[in-house]
């Protein structure tokens, strides 16, 4: 490169590959305490290449910061801190980590150590996607660099997986173990050799003190007749006959025979051996073991005898026998068995015809099924429900067998098992499942999640509406605590104590409460009608936690809505009470005669009644203006004798009632002295919204035309002042009434949310 040009970084070897190379060929080393790759001395390009090229799991520490280099096969070491930890200072580490190893490095860069060690060191490693416990021998060492001060550039780190030798000691430990433990546990296994040139016996205690021998002596070695007087005169020919046709052949032997003990008593020993043969073919040596299988013995002979209790216990439950001996192509049925199918006492249970009566639908899986139990390397057993046709009347049953196959040289000698018809019983399981399946249909029909809270594990198992509830995704893991915090404040006490009480092994209580919850994702406050019952143990502890939740945020606004409208009714039935009151006092006084009260009191009666009925039809929540003069106008002749025109206006359930009970007292008046008196009279009545700013209100006018010639009266009546001064203060606005000669004009002002 020429004097003054751009260095290139230095390369790496060629044998240098994988993964980990290309990242750190790639790496901003100039952000690190190393400084960029073309700075790095030829130490640290050196250890760098050694490392990256090892199949073996390597690192490097570099460097006072001990900056951290590793490879790939050491990269499952760091688990999810790969590959961030490349480039990474010491410092990077977990406290615990530097506490550990920061004074053996700092030994090591110092020249105080030549290196560190450790054997069968156990690690974690992240092997497809999984954390499992590896073993390393590691080894730390010095690189050397001779522009560290002390000589000491780096650490090396270096590690050898043993994990497989560390496995195959603890298997053959564990071996090992086992065996001892299945020797100390019998209590009654014996080993023996015999060297039959020497004609000498070494046995061990055990098998020494069952053939009457010292322990001591045999031990030293005794000649064959010092252990045969204690064989059972029964056996002792066959057993020499045995003895000496394996020294003969060289085979394995193994027998079962008696040896009587000093005190008379009998007990059956196991053999199992085998002899060997000189090179000339003549018997050099007879070893095996004994196994004492007395108990054994006494078992079988118990078993023999409750084989006739096993044939009533079956006949009593039902239970029909079969044996099939497959190589020979017989089959034997019981009577209980050829009941179920309904075959005769005489029909063959062929195999064919066994198949003839299975339901059709099922015939393949039983033929599988009986294949596979009789399969030499197959699981040699049989559990299988299957529907046959019952023979001697075709009805439809369900039937259940167990089998296990026995086998001698791979092939299935044996077929044995029970059968018993199970259709009461499929049918009582159909029924169950109908009536869970209809349960739950009645719990989504009406919105019920279910809870299982298991109080020793704190486990708590929702159903998919229950986490709805909650505003939780469905199938996260939730507890007790983690669902506490969503109660509402102010139900949360009253929750605790339910609980506390329906835990209490001293009340027991059933737990029953209302609630409301705030989903913790969606934010939606709901209302909850939870019951549930705590179960104890034997103890008294409480161990489960079961019940269900509904949502009643629906009826719970009903309610308030119900409790706001009889609040709201009985406010209006006192307003109503009080307007009645009212028209009753002005009607009925001195001024009118009885029979003009009388009518005055009625109109207004009527009038109070048509808004009424207006209101109740919109629920109390307002009307529209154009609704309220059309009740009007309908009552006193129509679109013949009114015009209407306005904006769309809704109005308040105030001011649509007091609106509505001004233009009867104008209409009232209309008819009797005004427009609506003679047929040609028409009243307008037409209205906008206020144009000044502020709160809205209302611009009404009642134009009466072509009626008599109009004159101011000397005083007002009740129906005046009505309008002029109660809805005035009614809807905090004004009203006047303008006599004019062409006919009367009344202008109102009204506040729409009076």
């Amino acid at each position: 490169m020429g004097e003054g040009g751009e260095r290139a970084t230095p390369a790496m070897t060629k044998i240098v590959g994988g993964e980990m190379a290309a990242r750190v060929r790639a790496f901003d080393w100039s952000s690190t305490p190393l400084g960029p790759r073309d700075a790095w001395s030829p130490a640290l390009r050196l250890a760098v290449d050694i490392v990256l090229a090892s199949n073996f799991p390597m690192a490097l520490r570099w460097g006072p910061d001990l900056v951290l280099i590793y490879n790939d096969a050491y990269a499952p070491a760091l688990h999810e801190r790969h590959p961030v930890s490349l480039g990474q200072p010491l410092s990077d580490a977990t406290p615990a980590f530097q506490s550990t190893l920061r004074s053996l490095h700092d030994d090591i860069l110092a020249g105080r150590s030549g290196g560190y060690a450790f054997e069968r060191l156990p690690l974690k490693v992240l092997r497809d996607g999984a954390l499992e416990t590896g073993y390393f021998a590691i080894n730390y060492s010095p690189l050397p660099d001779e522009s560290a001060p002390s000589g000491v550039g780096g650490v090396l780190v270096a590690a050898v997986e043993i994990s497989r030798s560390v496995e195959a000691e603890q298997t053959l430990r564990r071996t090992q173990e086992r065996y001892q433990m299945a020797r100390e546990a019998a209590g009654v296994v014996g080993a023996w050799e015999w060297d039959m040139k020497a004609n000498k016996v070494y046995a061990d205690a055990r098998y020494a003190e069952l053939h009457n021998v010292d322990p001591s002596l045999a031990e030293r070695g005794l000649p064959v007749e010092a252990f045969t007087p204690a064989l059972h005169l029964d056996d002792r020919e066959r057993i020499r006959e045995a003895a000496m046709a394996s020294a003969a052949t060289g085979e394995m032997f193994s027998e079962e025979y008696r040896l009587v003990q000093a005190d008379g008593s009998v007990r059956w020993i196991y053999t199992r051996g085998k002899a060997y043969l000189d090179d000339a073919g003549q018997p050099l040596r007879n070893a095996g073991v004994i196994i004492d299988v007395t108990e054994r013995k006494q078992v079988e002979a118990e078993l023999a005898a409750a084989r006739v209790d096993l044939d009533l216990a079956a006949q009593a439950a039902g239970l029909g026998r079969w044996v099939m001996r497959p190589h020979l192509g017989q089959r034997y049925w019981d009577a209980r068995t050829r009941a179920i199918f309904g075959l005769t006492e005489n029909e063959a249970p062929s195999t064919s015809r066994f198949l003839s009566l299975v339901h059709p639908d099922d015939r393949a899986a039983v033929r599988d099924a009986m294949a596979a139990a009789t399969d030499p390397h197959g699981a040699g057993t049989i559990n299988l429900d299957y529907r046959i046709h019952r023979a001697n009347d075709g009805a439809l049953r369900w039937i259940e067998v167990f089998g296990q196959a026995f086998f001698e040289h791979e092939v299935c000698t044996r077929f044995v098992g029970v059968a018993s018809d199970v259709t009461d019983r499929r049918e009582a399981v159909e029924r169950l499942l109908n009536q869970e399946e209809t349960l739950r249909l009645a719990i989504d029909a009406a919105d019920v999640g279910t809870w299982d809270h298991d109080l020793q594990t704190g486990e708590v198992r929702l159903s998919d509406r229950c986490y709805a509830m909650f505003g939780v995704p469905v199938g996260e893991s939730v507890s007790l605590e983690s669902l506490m915090p969503l109660t509402h404040p102010a139900d949360i006490q009253r929750t605790r104590d339910a609980i506390a009480r329906a835990l209490d092994p001293a009340f027991r209580a059933d737990y029953a409460v209302e609630f409301r919850v705030i989903g913790r994702d969606d934010h939606v406050e709901r209302w909850l009608s939870v019951k549930g019952k705590v179960f104890f143990d034997e103890d008294g502890k409480p161990r489960r936690f079961l019940g269900a939740a509904v949502n009643i945020t629906e009826r719970k606004r009903a309610e308030l809505h119900l409790r706001l409208l009889v609040n709201e009714l009985n406010h209006r039935v006192k307003n109503s009470l009080a307007t009645i009151q009212a028209i009753a006092a002005q009607s009925f006084n001195s001024q009118h005669s009885i029979t003009e009260a009388q009518e005055a009191f009625s109109n207004r009666i009527v009038a109070l009644a048509e808004a009424h009925d207006l209101l109740t039809r919109e629920n109390w929540e307002g009307a529209e203006m154009h609704d309220v003069a059309c009740r009007v106008a309908a009552l006193h002749g129509g679109d013949a004798r009114f015009d209407l025109s306005g904006a769309a206006v809704r109005l308040s359930p105030k001011t649509a009632l007091s609106l509505s009970m001004a233009l009867h007292e104008l209409a009232t008046n209309a008819v009797k002295y005004g427009a609506l008196s003679v047929p040609g009279g028409r009243i307008q009545i037409a209205w906008d919204l206020a144009p000044e700013p502020g709160a809205p209100r209302l611009d009404m006018t009642w134009t009466e035309r072509g009626g008599p010639p109009v004159t101011a009266p000397e005083r007002r009546g009740f129906g005046s002042r009505l309008i002029e001064r109660g809805l005035a203060a009614e809807l905090s606005g004004a009203a006047v009434i303008d006599f004019q000669p062409e006919g009367v004009v009344c202008r109102i002002r009204a506040l729409l949310d009076a």
